[in-house]
């Protein structure tokens, strides 16, 4: 059996008293997933003794997402529980790359048939640690980079922030997933709150708080996991998927990029934020207002401009986005190695609006599953109240379900159902945008 439960109270004692009262299951739950809002999650130490307390024995994982959907409705506070009786496990690693973490991480994944990964896009850790890293960029790398004579000594000096960027604050999504094989579906939970502070994003396994971890929670019965994207088929050349973007999006300029690894050195010859403060004449923080917002944690990650790469291999695209903050160079969220140097600057991201996802949906290949599904969280700032429509959607699909709004969801399976748009390399989707994802739960 599978349950949720969930309160829209935000105070520590109002949450406690909602869920004395809603925590009678019909079952003796084995596992279950937490799920954290903006408005609990400073909270989690306190929620963690609770939920330790009434369940001593229940394995459990989660994290901090945007919002959830219910049968019930779609809430951006509070928190939820979803409760599973048997049939899922739950295994965390730590390393200090992303292969490294990752390549534990499978050794500990025994008998399963799809699991979801949870981890840390860009780990926004101590005070310290995020100054340390705006002052050496703005600095140390920036006086190297543009010092360099030549293109070869500009990407070495790329290599090698790059090496220092994977090491501490990024795992880049690509390289995490394809050190599965593909033969059985992963999903991509990486976490990237819309807006962020020290300390962020959260991550949780068996009422332990981790860091710079990776959790895989996996289902070792009967499942289906669907991947989607919300847009057309890539294309069969670089051309061709070029094509496509610019009769899909305004504004697209074709650009040469400097990169190498997960940094980016310049974009048409100036820093990737002096391009985008020139192209489109926002404004620019500064280092003293950065830290600010990361201190009332109100600092934004989305942004409705980016850079837009094309595979070498599938000829696929993966979008990164640009934001005004002070980085001479600017880190990537993937590996950028297996992509052209010549990438697309675009200021809109998908037409459609929020129906755009009903694809997802409609590849359901069961009609009594329970439905666990993830959203792309930029939905809610780019449709606001319509994401209420995503439950009406769920309503005609689904007998049973739960889903949760949560930054970007990538996949990693080798039997893909169409020439997805964010295929990057054989079996493996991500891009900053569009993406959902959903398991389907026959039996556990």
């Amino acid at each position: 059996m599978i349950e949720y439960v969930y309160t829209l109270h935000t105070k520590f004692d109002e949450i406690v008293k909602d869920l004395d009262d809603k925590l009678k299951l019909d079952f003796e739950p084995d596992f279950y997933f937490l799920f954290l809002t903006r408005s609990t999650w400073k909270l989690y130490d306190k929620i963690l003794k609770y939920l330790k307390m009434k369940f001593p024995d229940c394995k459990m994982s989660g994290c901090i997402v945007e919002g959830y959907v219910t049968k019930e409705g779609i809430w951006t506070r509070g928190l939820a529980l979803l409760f599973f009786e048997k049939g899922v496990d739950v295994v965390w690693a730590k390393g200090k790359t992303a292969e490294e973490t990752f390549t534990r991480l499978k050794r500990l994944m025994k008998n399963w048939s799809s699991a979801i990964t949870i981890f840390p896009l860009f780990r926004f850790s101590s005070r310290l640690d995020i100054i340390n890293f705006a002052i050496t960029n703005n600095t140390l790398w920036r006086y190297r980079y543009w010092r360099a004579k030549d293109l070869r000594t500009k990407l070495d000096v790329l290599e090698r922030y790059s090496k220092i960027l994977e090491e501490k604050y990024i795992f880049p999504a690509n390289k995490a997933l394809r050190v599965f094989d593909g033969n059985k579906p992963v999903i991509g939970l990486n976490l990237l709150p819309l807006e962020v502070g020290f300390g962020t994003p959260l991550i949780f396994a068996n009422y332990q708080v981790l860091g710079r971890t990776c959790t895989s929670v996996f289902f070792k019965g009967k499942t289906n996991a669907i991947f989607h994207d919300v847009f057309p088929e890539r294309g069969k050349s670089y051309e061709e998927t070029v094509e496509i973007m610019k009769n899909q999006l305004l504004n697209v300029k074709e650009v040469n990029v400097i990169k190498k690894g997960v940094a980016i050195g310049e974009v048409e010859e100036v820093s990737a934020v002096e391009f985008l403060k020139k192209e489109r004449f926002i404004q620019t923080y500064n280092e003293k207002e950065t830290v600010k917002m990361l201190e009332e944690e109100k600092l934004r990650t989305v942004s409705p401009y980016g850079l837009a790469f094309i595979s070498k291999e599938t000829f696929g695209s993966s979008w990164l986005g640009l934001a005004p903050y002070p980085l001479s160079l600017y880190p990537s969220l993937f590996d950028l190695d297996e992509f052209y140097d010549r990438a697309l600057f675009i200021g809109e991201y998908f037409r459609g609006g929020i129906r755009a996802f009903e694809g997802l949906f409609e590849m359901k290949k069961y009609d009594d599953s329970f439905d666990f599904f993830v959203i792309d969280a930029n939905a809610i700032p780019m449709f606001g109240g319509r994401c209420l429509e995503i439950k009406m959607i769920a309503d005609r699909y689904c007998k049973n379900y739960f889903g949760v709004f949560s930054a970007i969801p990538s996949f990693r399976y080798n039997s893909l159902e169409k020439s997805y748009f964010s295929e990057i390399k054989k079996g493996l989707c991500f891009n900053a945008t569009g993406t959902s994802v959903m398991v389907e739960i026959k039996s556990l």
